[in-house]
């Protein structure tokens, strides 16, 4: 019986659903390239959150990133936390944790 009881433990807290791994990101986003107009307000890498108007601007990731803007093709659909910067005339972000989405 306490065989059972172990194994229904067991099994109960490896599983790991997917709502519980979307719950550790606040919003969805698709970084489209990096910005090379030039204006005051350019610049740094877009960015569409949650389908936002206008995009918002980044000028880096967090060290703990796997992702390599310098080397991919964009679009990149991604998940992540952030925070309002004033970087870009008060348009741009803070990243402060990021994750592909395949």
């Amino acid at each position: 019986m306490s065989l059972l009881v172990l194994l229904g433990l067991l099994m109960f807290t490896s599983c790991i659903n997917d709502d519980e791994l979307e719950g550790q990101f606040e919003s969805s986003a698709t970084i489209s390239g990096f910005d090379m107009t030039l204006c005051a307000c350019c610049g740094g890498w877009i960015i569409d959150i949650d389908g936002q108007e206008p995009d918002k601007r980044f000028s880096e990731l967090p060290e703990n990133s796997n992702i390599d803007l310098q080397n991919s093709t964009f679009p990149l659909s991604v998940k992540l936390n952030w925070s309002e910067s004033n970087e870009y005339c008060n348009n741009g972000i803070t990243i402060e944790s990021i994750e592909l989405v395949n």
